[in-house]
């Protein structure tokens, strides 16, 4: 049992990625073209086949659907803006995962959600495209109480 253990390999969670200022692009340019309102311009950041993790739904498949999300979740009228920060950026190659923590605003700039978010992002024809998409709000859950 101690062989294995010190056997053991490095995880990549120690590897940052070669990429690591192009990958958080991706994510600084949703936030560009959210505050700008074009939720067009956030869909074509995401691979055709990507998905939407949302929490407490189901899925959401593939750039249309994603388009028809955002344009119900992210309308100018409800949705301002979005600031990232505090990344971590794994992998390079061909797949990359960004962590990092967000805050939505409003039209104010009043702080609507605060969270957290994971994508796995993917290079495709030379551009890092989002595949996977998933985030978090740390207001406490409503437990129905």
């Amino acid at each position: 049992m101690a062989l294995a253990l010190q056997c053991a390999p490095v995880f990549a969670a120690t590897v940052h990625s070669p990429d690591e200022a192009a990958v958080k692009a991706v994510t600084e340019q949703f936030a560009a073209d959210l505050a700008r309102g074009d939720l067009k311009a956030i869909s074509r950041l995401y691979t055709d086949d990507a998905k939407l993790l949302p929490p407490n739904a189901e899925a959401i498949s593939g750039r249309p659907a994603i388009l028809a999300y955002f344009e119900n979740t992210l309308r100018p009228d409800l949705v301002g803006g979005a600031k990232f920060d505090h990344y971590e950026i794994y992998g390079g190659g061909n797949a990359a995962t960004s962590i990092s923590q967000m805050v939505l605003l409003d039209g104010k700039n009043h702080v609507i959600e605060h969270g957290k978010q994971t994508i796995v992002l993917l290079k495709q024809d030379g551009k890092w495209k989002i595949h996977r998409d998933m985030w978090s709000d740390n207001a406490p859950a409503n437990t129905g109480n």
